[in-house]
């Protein structure tokens, strides 16, 4: 692997669940492979599966280069991990919101625009603050946001244990 961003791929499809295709009937996505939903890809449920190679395809276009997460140096990889797996779960912009809502909270001056645009000035501002601290203070605002998920859809409340464990693996 020549791209360090490599192993972060491999480390969401490993918590996607892998190879194992499923079709949970209270997944909004419906089937789903190495994290690659049928609904939001029907391109690579074309042929009936999906490929590892597919998968991180999509995953290194929709979820690290489209929301700009690769222009995040190897400074601020805590933070860059977590947007990353925080965008596949929940959408990149809903993670570049909170992100920009934590930096806020951190002291950003001027306040960021919370718009979900990872642009220059939010890049700006999270390279000047503490990666652990700001990697922390989205972690917490990403455990808000899934207990406000179960909270509007109780069908969601037995994956919710998952989604803690999955966010709390980025606790530093």
């Amino acid at each position: 692997m020549s791209n360090p961003l490599d192993q972060v791929i491999d480390d969401v499809i490993a918590r996607e669940g892998g190879e194992k295709a499923t079709n949970d009937p209270l997944d909004p996505g419906g089937r789903t492979q190495f994290g690659i939903s049928e609904r939001a890809n029907p391109e690579a449920w074309k042929d009936g599966h999906v490929t590892a190679q597919e998968a991180r395809e999509i995953f290194l276009s929709k979820y690290v280069v489209w929301p700009k997460f690769h222009t995040i140096p190897t400074s601020h990889k805590f933070t860059q991990e977590q947007l990353i797996d925080f965008g596949v779960h929940s959408g990149p912009a809903q993670a570049v919101m909170k992100l920009q809502d934590c930096l806020n909270e951190a002291g950003a001056n001027p306040k960021l625009k919370v718009d979900g645009d990872f642009g220059t000035k939010t890049l700006d501002v999270l390279l000047g603050l503490d990666d652990r601290t700001v990697n922390n203070l989205l972690l917490a605002a990403r455990i808000r946001l899934l207990g406000r998920v179960v909270q509007r859809n109780s069908n969601q409340l037995n994956k919710l244990g998952g989604f803690l464990n999955r966010a709390l693996g980025f606790l530093k």
